[in-house]
């Protein structure tokens, strides 16, 4: 049975962070010395101006684990312009490593599910220990973003387009993730849920204040806690699911820390509605449109850059070409401003009209 530790911790203060840190390697009984190559892997799915907190890992907990773990690096591949996201967070003091511009290691694998080879960078695969430090977030596809989810960020830069297009729609997509745990599996799992995020994740929903910081030493248990904690039954969630069949964690988990019972912190969940029709999309039973909000939109480009099949052009707003696009939601999921969506077709307006 793996044991999930949960400390309060109420604030990104310095000083709250570092005493929570050192409070849950006490309780893992964790070797901080024990490790010669160690990296550390934070959540940065990009830099939003709102929300900013409730989207990436916080540097606070970065910083503490710099301070237990002296010889460990920071590494990540946001989905978007990764160095200057790191600038902008206040990473870079800690000399990241942006994945995308090292070398990478080419990864085969006849018994994975989606992709039986792939590339990591090299240092992933080098490190005798990763250090897992997730975002809790819902999303709008997966359910949740969480410790399985995180580890997709090893993946560097454009191959992230490329596996978004052969995994499509939410099964297909959580067995990719479970894929590429089971050739990472980090040794620490620490996750920031200090401020989470609950609604339309992983960057378009609302801040929530939550106060705790969740960690284990494997992956898969601390996605159950979580998941139980924002209100889900862990079965619903298809990537642990599919994690525990292929024997990574079982269900049973020990609880540790502040807490003797997993707090219910009554997440505002995505829209079944929503999903259901981003999934039907995915899977190419709809063909619903993405469309621009004029309004939001500062024609940055971020979305055409990013699209795998260049669907998008700027006119001098965003125009997605219908024929080329794949309906992936790079564009929706990455764009800082909020400014494309989804165009509800009739079925959607009615259901939500009933919901009202």
């Amino acid at each position: 049975m793996e044991k999930v530790v949960i400390v309060r911790c109420n604030s990104y203060k310095q000083e709250e962070v570092d005493k929570a840190i050192k409070k849950i390697l006490i309780l893992l009984d964790f070797p901080v010395n024990k490790y010669k190559k160690v990296l550390i892997k934070p959540n940065i799915l990009g830099y939003f101006k709102i929300n900013t907190e409730a989207v990436v890992t916080h540097p606070a907990l970065v910083q503490s684990l710099l301070k237990e773990f002296k010889n460990a690096r920071v590494g990540e591949s946001s989905a978007m312009d990764t160095e200057n996201n790191l600038r902008k967070l206040g990473y870079w003091k800690f000399k990241p490593i942006v994945f995308e511009e090292g070398k990478l290691v080419k990864v085969e694998d006849a018994t994975l599910k989606v992709m039986k080879n792939f590339y990591l960078p090299e240092i992933v695969k080098e490190a005798d220990l990763i250090i897992n430090v997730p975002k809790l977030k819902t999303h709008t596809l997966t359910k949740m973003t969480g410790a399985i989810k995180n580890l997709y960020g090893c993946v560097p830069g454009g191959v992230k387009q490329l596996l978004h297009r052969e995994a499509v729609g939410e099964k297909k997509f959580s067995h990719l993730l479970v894929d590429i745990y089971s050739h990472i599996k980090p040794g620490l799992n620490i996750m920031d849920a200090v401020i989470s995020m609950e609604g339309e994740g992983p960057s378009s929903g609302t801040p929530k204040h939550t106060g705790f910081l969740l960690a284990s030493r494997n992956a898969i248990a601390l996605d159950i806690v979580a998941s139980k904690m924002m209100g889900y039954k862990p079965r619903q969630i298809l990537m642990i699911k599919d994690a525990v069949r292929r024997g990574y964690a079982g269900w049973d988990v020990k609880i540790a820390g502040d807490v003797r019972t997993i707090p219910d912190l009554k997440f505002e969940k995505p829209s079944r509605f929503k999903r259901a029709i981003v999934n039907a999309a995915l899977l190419g039973m709809t063909k619903e449109k993405i469309i621009c909000d004029k309004e939001k939109c500062i024609k940055c480009g971020v979305c055409m850059r990013h699209c795998p099949k260049r669907a998008i052009t700027l006119s001098p707003y965003p125009e997605i070409d219908t024929k080329k696009c794949i309906r992936c939601f790079c564009c929706i999921e990455l764009c800082p401003e909020h400014a494309l969506h989804l165009q509800d077709n009739l079925v959607m307006k009615i259901a939500n009209k009933l919901r009202k």
